[in-house]
């Protein structure tokens, strides 16, 4: 299979790339604004604990907790939603939901309620994802998805670095202010999807057409199931251990090796200016390698990167070394996946399929600390991030597999279509 993409038109440039995603900039508004809204979950467990005096830490715990529950939910349900409502539609109705129901939770007091209340919360906050990622799809060329992809994490990783800096100022006025500020960004967030004008380059429908006649009669019926199982089984790996950075760093450097909280922001800050300076210049650099090849070279530099994390247990500084390499691993491989799936995936399953990506994702929220954390406790840093590392090179091995079989990987090497002179409305 060849590394690269055949000779075809001029390959854009970065400001071409940049402007070519004017038909989602309704979009990519949304979701920097709604994850910039996110000011109410970074301080949940302490505003539980300051507002309702009566609980517990196991039972605020408990309730924080069923957040996840309802966004693993949302993942499975999503494409069963969208078979019923309208996508764009849908994913209005998930960010009303989000500021309704924080409103509700300002106002409850009773155990149950709030843990119904969260895990619903945490469905429509979900919901919104697999939409998002479904509209890139449908609206973009495929030689130009991966760039919409990472320009779409942009807006989410801003969206994620404005939202904590808004949640400490709120919550040092007073906490209660917590839920209206999430409430006011999501309505907010609501009224600029639903004015929203996304529109889709006729390029991006024919490539869908053909993607779905592919598995259809060209590749034998049935076809796109097992790609996209197979895929998602591969890349399960990567999902485990870049749940990590976000749920054990922290405990990571302050508890297990001893340093100061200040190591454990300046691995988030490192990973964060990474992602917001280069994320978008480095994708649209790797626009001509194939997916296979890009996601291989994402694979080696997470498995380089988190092995590095275990000797940070003997030099300090190697932490943001690592930080950096396996950030350029996850810059790499999160657009790639989303842009594999939308190319193995018929139209009539796009939103399932998504929903059941972002799942997967969460899943991995879930797992990975539980697994990981009493296993650095009885084996050590060293051999903890060791066996991360062979764990993703498991994935890699299983990857570079199945990217060797048409059969489970499917059409690469589109040619570069031409601009669309006026594009469409999306249709469902």
């Amino acid at each position: 299979m060849s590394d690269r993409k055949p000779a075809g038109p001029r390959k854009p440039g970065l400001r071409e790339n940049i402007a070519g995603l004017r038909p989602i900039a309704g979009l990519l508004a949304t979701v920097a604004l709604s994850r910039s809204a996110v000011v109410l979950y970074p301080f949940y467990g302490v505003y539980l604990a300051t507002e309702r005096h009566g609980l517990t830490v196991e039972v605020i715990g408990l309730i924080v907790g069923m957040f996840g529950v309802g966004a693993l939910i949302a993942g499975v349900a999503s494409g069963a939603l969208a078979a019923r409502v309208r996508e764009q539609r849908l994913a209005v109705m998930g960010l009303a939901g989000v500021a309704v129901i924080v409103v509700v939770i300002s106002t409850t007091t009773q155990l149950w309620v709030l843990a119904a209340l969260t895990a619903l919360w945490g469905f429509c906050y979900e919901l919104v994802n697999p939409i998002a990622y479904t509209l890139v799809a449908r609206v973009m060329p495929e030689a130009q998805r991966r760039f919409a992809f990472s320009a779409v994490r942009l807006a989410i990783n801003l969206g994620m670095g404005i939202g904590p800096v808004i949640a400490g100022i709120l919550f040092n006025v007073s906490p209660g202010l917590l839920p209206w500020g999430t409430a006011i960004g999501y309505v907010v967030s609501a009224f600029i999807l639903a004015r929203a004008r996304i529109t889709a380059d006729p390029a991006a429908a024919a490539d869908d057409a053909t993607a779905a006649d592919t598995d259809a009669a060209g590749a034998g019926p049935g076809r796109a199931g097992p790609r996209f199982w197979s895929f998602i089984a591969a890349t399960t790996p990567i999902h485990l251990a870049y749940a990590l950075p976000s749920t054990v760093a922290s405990v990571y450097v302050i508890h297990t090796l001893g340093e100061s909280a200040a190591w454990a922001s300046a691995i988030f800050a490192v990973n964060a200016f990474l992602v917001l300076t280069v994320e978008i210049a480095l994708n649209h650099a790797m626009l001509d390698l194939t997916r296979r090849t890009s996601l291989l070279i994402g694979y080696v530099c997470a498995i380089v990167g988190f092995v590095l994390m275990g000797f940070g247990s003997y030099q300090t500084w190697l932490l943001l070394v690592a930080t950096a390499v396996w950030t350029v691993g996850e810059m790499i491989v999160y657009p790639v996946m989303p842009d594999h799936i939308s190319a193995i995936t018929p139209d009539r399953h796009k939103v399932r399929n998504m929903g059941f990506y972002t799942a997967h994702f969460n899943l991995g929220v879930v797992l990975a600390p539980l697994i990981f954390l009493p296993l650095v406790q009885g084996i050590g840093p060293v051999a903890s991030w060791s066996l991360v590392g062979a764990v993703l090179l498991i994935g890699l091995v299983a990857t570079a597999a199945i990217s060797n079989s048409p059969a489970l990987w499917g059409r690469e090497n589109v040619p570069r279509p031409e601009p669309a002179a006026e594009p469409a409305p999306v249709g469902t």
